[in-house]
């Protein structure tokens, strides 16, 4: 087993995400300035305003995926960082995993890492990251949770490692702890 694994982001996937994103904030904003009666009603002013502002944040998220030359996931004897997202988690050592699960989205599979403290990863990062974190861990359990979807990797091979890496992890810790003499 290598002593680290980094896997690329994929720049098609992340491209067109991109994409994608700048052409919801152009619609969003078309609606809002130009569409006949639309952009009249106090409500979907509002609507239609966040919409521009969470696209355009979600365009400017891809676009600094696109244009980092780190790798979107490593994964070494220690724990893992991810990063093709603008609310990354941040380093996750193994020591704080208690857990790893497969689940099913909507937007297709997801790996959802359980953790022994919650709460501190939440507390780490911005607002909006700690928010998205808080959301997360409501709706999977765990404010980490990621997909293989913006990575060069197939999903069942991704686990596959990230279960490798995790099990490896918890045998030297539970080896370290009965290789001390019993008390008398």
């Amino acid at each position: 087993m290598p002593s680290e694994v980094a896997i690329p982001v994929s720049r098609s996937k992340v491209g067109f995400l991109a994409i994608a994103s700048l052409a919801m904030a152009v619609a969003a904003a078309w609606m809002l300035l130009a569409a006949p009666g639309v952009g009249s009603n106090p409500f979907h002013q509002v609507v239609l305003g966040f919409g521009v502002f969470f696209f355009l944040l979600l365009a400017y998220g891809h676009l600094r995926t696109l244009t980092a030359k780190e790798p979107g996931l490593v994964i070494n004897r220690q724990g893992f960082l991810f990063r093709p997202t603008g609310l990354a988690f941040g380093w996750v050592d193994w020591a704080d995993v208690s857990e790893i699960r497969e689940g099913l989205g909507r937007g297709g599979a997801f790996l959802s890492v359980r953790l022994n403290d919650p709460q501190a990863y939440i507390a780490r990062g911005n607002g909006l990251q700690r928010l998205a974190k808080s959301i997360n861990w409501r709706l999977s359990g765990s404010p980490v949770t990621f997909t293989s979807g913006s990575l060069q990797a197939d999903p069942t091979e991704l686990l596959k490692i990230i279960r490798l890496y995790f099990s490896e992890a918890k045998r030297a810790e539970s080896g370290a702890l009965s290789s001390s003499p019993p008390p008398m």
